[in-house]
């Protein structure tokens, strides 16, 4: 079975000479540090943009446009409230707190959760069936997951110490678990249980959501 966004155009940014991207790239801020330490920006704002598209409540903590110009202003403003400090943003709960900031800002109201995978050395981390689980939950639920990575592991297409949002997963095949993602503005495949086999410092998942779901 494939778990996946209901609107994946929602995602896609047209540039000056009329080429799409998907999702941001943190390249786009101006700022030299900012482009370093901006993938968790990055990540919340191609969120915030897909929950402000799904639901009417949200609209007025959107982006005014689709162009790249109008998201990387977006994606500044955003680094006001979920800004990285010396390591990035390096905990799930400060992504989570400052989307939640920036919503209130324009007068929207957004709950969210998290499921922490530990350093393997240090704690014991949830099976790849809990996060499969949590992921699947909340792709049904039409809500992208913001995925922190402190360690790529064996997975050669994902940097480490690094945000991306996670869009779509289909079920485990032959111990894989395929996820698509965003990030620097493309669409990538990763194998999910490969990373959580093989990340030593583990990362995070986090979702976002209105509190229209939670009355539901």
């Amino acid at each position: 079975m494939v778990y996946a966004l209901t609107h994946p155009e929602y995602f896609s940014l047209i540039g000056p000479q009329g080429e799409v991207y998907q999702g941001g790239n943190q390249d786009w801020f101006p700022d030299r540090w900012q482009q370093r330490a901006g993938c968790g920006p990055t990540a919340s704002a191609a969120i915030l943009t897909y929950l402000s598209r799904s639901y009417p409540g949200l609209t007025p903590m959107g982006p005014c446009g689709n162009a790249v110009k109008d998201f990387t202003a977006y994606m500044e403003d955003i680094w006001s409230y979920a800004t990285p400090g010396p390591r990035g943003l390096d905990q799930a709960e400060n992504l989570i707190l400052g989307c939640r900031s920036f919503a209130l800002s324009k007068g929207c109201v957004l709950l969210g959760k998290v499921l922490e995978i530990p350093n393997r050395e240090k704690a014991p981390r949830p099976s790849l069936s809990v996060c499969r689980d949590f992921l699947a939950e909340a792709l049904y639920a039409d809500l992208p997951v913001a995925f922190l990575n402190y360690s790529s592991g064996a997975v050669d297409n994902l940097d480490s110490w690094h945000w991306v949002t996670l869009i779509a997963m289909e079920d485990p095949d032959n111990g894989k678990l395929p996820c698509l993602i965003l990030d620097g503005g493309e669409k990538k495949v990763i194998d999910f249980t490969q990373w959580l086999n093989t990340s030593v410092r583990g990362g995070a998942l986090a979702v976002l959501y209105p509190m229209i779901e939670l009355e539901e």
